[in-house]
């Protein structure tokens, strides 16, 4: 009788993980009508370093905002779901009632924006009208991160995208981000993603260039955890450190030339998301 019971319990170690080594096809689908949840965590530090000048050689910021979302399905189109997102509350860090930061949370708080969110995770806005800027940077930029085509636990994809740089207005970094599927959990039903990448800055229409002294590289991680039932990702946390080397010219004739300012940038974005029961 042992025996047998050891035998069950094997055959049903062994279908599950059968089940799991299954290739699988993850996508960004949820069901019309369903109410997501979303709580968005972000922080920005950027701290500016010139090696040997006086005084206050270190200069530092540091910028959070949180933004609490509901995202309710409405329609599957040919190019993916039809979505309207309502901004419930929107905190800022450091803010005061006179700060420009205090105008754009106000300006955000309960705005509607319809995006249209494809199977691969790439959000766009599709109105013009009821979106700000600050909406729009925030969820009219998301790429596209999922495979097109099924996987297997310990594929990988790679996807090439452009993020803005928050320490250059109007600058653009082109990123090349290396994808595996981890594992699945729950019989399949949950699949943890991780990603790495590289990141360079991009010369756009509008920003700047580049000067020969000015140097602008990245790094970036992350994990995303995506609800297969749910249709979403429900957890996505991301790290990108941004280094850039900026070589001042002399000003005037005879000026003695100025070291170089060392600036970094590390953005940390975390994303999570319910069903609204």
């Amino acid at each position: 009788m042992r025996g047998v019971f050891y035998l069950t319990l094997f055959a049903v170690g062994f279908l599950a993980q059968a089940a799991l080594a299954q290739p699988v096809l993850l996508q960004i689908r949820p069901h019309i009508g369903d109410t997501l949840r979303m709580h968005l965590s972000q922080t920005v530090e950027i701290t500016g370093t010139t090696p040997g000048a006086r005084p206050d050689p270190i200069r530092s910021m540091t910028t959070s905002i949180e933004v609490f979302t509901r995202a309710i399905a409405h329609q599957w189109t040919s190019t993916g779901t039809l979505m309207q997102t309502i901004t419930d509350s929107v905190a800022m860090n450091p803010a005061s009632a006179a700060s420009l930061a205090e105008l754009r949370r106000k300006a955000m708080q309960a705005k509607r924006v319809w995006l249209r969110v494809s199977t691969d995770g790439a959000m766009e806005v599709v109105d013009n009208d009821g979106a700000n800027r600050e909406l729009r940077r925030i969820f009219g930029e998301m790429p596209a991160v999922l495979s097109r085509n099924v996987v297997s636990v310990g594929d990988k994809w790679m996807r090439e995208m452009q993020i803005p740089l928050s320490s250059e207005p109007g600058a653009t970094g082109a990123v090349r981000a290396t994808f595996q599927l981890d594992s699945l959990g729950r019989n399949g039903d949950i699949a943890y993603i991780s990603m790495r990448g590289t990141m360079s800055r991009i010369n756009t229409p509008g920003a700047a260039p580049a000067g020969p002294g000015y140097g602008t590289t990245g790094q970036l991680a992350g994990t995303i955890q995506i609800d297969r039932r749910l249709g979403w990702i429900t957890d996505s946390k991301s790290s990108i450190i941004v280094r850039s080397t900026i070589i001042a010219n002399p000003s005037r004739r005879g000026e003695t030339e100025r070291a170089p300012m060392q600036v970094r940038t590390k953005i940390t974005q975390w994303i999570r998301a319910m069903r609204a029961r």
